[in-house]
Parts: structure tokens; sequence; C-alpha cells
């Protein structure tokens, strides 16, 4: 059933997406921060099939109502030729798996503009076409008063880890893609302290999140002999990463894949050590021993590495560029109206900003 459209001046802009989550929620409240009310479209939610959705956005948009428009994988592709502008919004890894993929991706010219998240995305649609004048770079970004640069620290009771123990932390959903397991192997391969005592303990794994390997995750843990040091805990909601982060002795991403991570720019701009994989996406923020630490996708060797060498150590000059960093290019509000400005230069008549 296609969904009733709204009176024409309840509304500024047409959000259209595939289902409904946590990131459709922060792009809902960005166009709402930028006085753009949007008539939001699920295919998921709302209607059937992707033909029900063209009807819907057909119905709903005009020279006045622009549509953005995302997943590039999903919704996107199928709204290309109904004569209303439609500007894509890039998903952290959509454009980087078509391409991996060797998919034909040249249709993306024929939107009226396209926003993406991380410049290897951006590299991606300029190989397929698009304009560079036409495509908006806009990475996920922090709310630099929220995530304050070494703010206030979690209880480590709490956690149930000992007072002054090294937290290791990881926060991507236990599914293939982000090899959560590579950083249990890796954790489980540095060294016991043989000084251990109530100042210098071992260090602690914590597990965040929750997905399709979970179960596997703590049969590894059981495995490997290092289930007193590793704590799952489950999703964790926005406002408890604050103090998370910042009592974390680093934070680690091991997905093989990524767009911009806004957790890693979260980690960033605690003051949190970061350490990821050498994915595009992660290489867009982290400079090898400057703005955090990397290893080779799947290498759980030279994640150990790191982690032995991070845990022991808290590289201040480190950490200090990487908040420097994310303050330069990251800023969610001051880079939000770049937004508006792919949505004007669409072609379509924005009213002022709220």
């Amino acid at each position: 059933m296609i969904p009733e459209v709204p009176a024409a001046d309840s509304y500024e802009c047409v959000y259209v997406t595939r289902g409904w989550g946590i990131h459709d929620e922060r792009w809902a409240r960005a166009l709402l921060e930028l006085g753009l009310r949007p008539f939001v479209i699920s295919l998921d939610r709302d209607v059937h099939d992707l033909l029900e959705l063209r009807e819907a956005v057909q119905r709903s948009a005009d020279r006045d109502h622009p549509v953005l428009a995302g997943p590039l994988d999903t919704v996107a592709p199928a709204l290309t030729d109904l004569g209303v502008p439609v500007v894509g919004l890039s998903w952290g890894y959509d454009l980087t798996e078509a391409a991996s993929r060797g998919e034909d991706l040249t249709w993306l010219t024929a939107l009226s503009g396209l926003v993406v998240d991380s410049t290897w995305n951006q590299s991606v649609a300029l190989s397929a076409g698009v304009s560079a004048d036409s495509i908006t770079y806009l990475p996920w970004g922090v709310d630099l008063d929220v995530f304050a640069f070494h703010g206030p620290w979690i209880d480590a009771f709490l956690l149930g880890v000992p007072p002054h123990a090294p937290l290791v932390v990881t926060l991507r959903a236990h599914e293939p893609l982000y090899r959560v397991e590579d950083v249990v192997r890796g954790f489980a391969a540095v060294p016991r302290r043989v000084d251990v005592h109530e100042d210098f303990p071992d260090p602690y794994l914590i597990i965040g999140n929750e997905g399709s390997l979970t179960e596997r995750l703590r049969e590894l843990v059981t495995e490997l002999g290092i289930g007193e040091r590793v704590r799952f805990i489950g999703r964790v909601p926005e406002s408890d990463l604050v103090p998370l982060l910042g009592r974390a002795a680093c934070y680690v991403s091991a997905a093989e894949v990524d767009g911009t991570s806004v957790t890693l720019l979260q980690a960033m701009a605690c003051g949190t050590p970061a350490v990821v994989s050498e994915s595009p996406g992660n290489l867009d923020w982290i400079e090898q021993g400057q703005t955090g630490y990397t290893f080779p996708i799947g290498d759980v060797t030279a994640l150990t590495r790191v982690l032995i060498d991070v845990t022991a150590h808290y590289p201040i000059a480190v950490v200090e560029r990487a908040r420097g960093q994310v303050q330069e290019r990251a800023d969610w509000h001051a880079n939000l109206p770049r937004l508006r400005q792919a949505l004007q230069r669409s072609g379509t008549r924005l009213g002022p900003e709220g």
C-alpha cells in the first residue's frame, strides 16, 4: 500500500531509505537541524516493492521537494528516471562493495547529486563518470560538544574489571564483514603480564554490539582460554560511549571494508588510541603512528603487535593529532550545511535555513 502523501507545505524534502535504523534517525535529525522537514518513505516499512516506492516518490516529489535517497545499492538506482531531482546518499561501503564486484556504476551519472562519506567512495564515483562538482563530501561526523577530549570515565566496577586494567574495546557488529573474531584472536595472543598485581593488571577485552556471530565469538573466547579477561556488553547506547571510550586503552576495528566509521571518529575525538585495519575508509583518517595505528586486513599477528604496544604506553601525541583531525575535518555541525548545499545544487528551491 502506497503511503498517503501529506499536504505539500508540511515538508521540504523527501527522504527515501531501505529500512529504518540509527543511521536513518541521524539523517532525519540532520535534515530537521537544517530546517528541512522530511517526508520519509521506507522500502521495508511503507511499501511492498520498488514499483510502489517509485510511485510514492513520484507523488511526493517535485522541484520544491527534492529527494535524498540511499543506500546506493538498494533504493537510489530505482529513482533516477522519475523526472525529479534525486540526490544519492552513499551509505558506508555500498559503493566500495559494488566496485569490488565489478558492477556497472555509470547509472550514478543520472543522479542530480551525490553525497559520499569517504574520499574512497568519492574516487569510485569519479571513476564511474560522476562529475566532481556534483559530488558532496560529507563524512559521518562527531558532535564535539558531546564527545569531549579526555571526558568522564566509566567505573571499572560496572564492567567487572580491575580498576587499573587497560581496556581493549571493539564495538562493531558481530557479522563476517567486521572480522570481530580477528580482534578476539589478536587479543588472545597478547602475553599475560609477568608482574600482575592490583596496580598493573592484565588487559581486558570489552566486546560491544551483537550479531549473527555472537555465540561463535563466545565459544571462541572459551576455546582460547581468555574468558576471565573478556566482557560481552551488548549494544552500547550512544549516550554511554563517551565514558566507555574515555576509559579504553584503545579502540579496535578489524573490518574488511568500511566508509567513514562514526565510532572510529568518536574514539579519536575522545582521545582514545585507534587501532584499525587498512581498509580505504579507515586510512582516510588513520595514518600509522601519527593519528593512530593500522594493521593489514586479516593479519592477526600484526594486530597483536600493535595491541602489545598500545596497551603498555598511552600515546599522548598521537591522540592529540587524532583529535585535531576530527576537529578540522569531522565536526558534524560544521559540516552539515554541505547537505543543504547538495540539495540546492540539484536545482531545487529550498527555503531559508531553520
